[in-house]
């Protein structure tokens, strides 16, 4: 056997080990790096009379509701949102918006103007998805 060969029948258990950590360091680190991101509510949220606004650097969303049809318009195209309301009794009630051609312009049927009526406070939820980034907002409704 020459000397490279014990050389290398030498290294290769450290070589395998190290390849070990490294590739499980790698995918730990990508599965830790989320594409998640916060959606602040501008001002106070009063759905029955006005919309709300949500924003960060990116995105914005306008959240409306009129006779039960609530409307989310945005101001970059989404691939899809979901929206949800939680009642009083800590019920949640989520929806699948609809989009227009242009995914900029989302719609539902909802129980939104019903809730607010039976109580002044109402939770909504939203989280929306635009190239594999998550955007979310969690918010309350305050009818005053």
């Amino acid at each position: 056997m020459n000397r490279h060969t014990k050389v290398a029948i030498f290294i290769a258990p450290f070589l395998v080990v190290g390849g070990y950590i490294a590739a499980d360091y790698y995918a730990q680190e990508k599965a830790n790096n989320r594409n998640l991101f916060e959606l602040s509510l501008e001002g106070q949220c009063n759905l029955l009379r006005s919309s709300c606004i949500l924003k960060n650097k990116q995105l914005t969303l306008t959240l409306s509701d009129k006779n039960n049809l609530t409307q989310i318009e945005t101001n970059h195209p989404l691939e899809e949102i979901s929206l949800s309301f939680v009642d009083k009794d800590n019920k949640e009630t989520r929806y699948q918006m609809e989009a227009d051609k242009n995914k900029q312009f989302w719609h539902s049927e909802t129980s939104a103007s019903s809730l607010l009526r039976q109580s002044p406070e109402l939770k909504i939820r939203l989280i929306g998805l635009v190239n594999k980034a998550y955007y979310f907002s969690e918010f309350y409704s305050r009818e005053h």
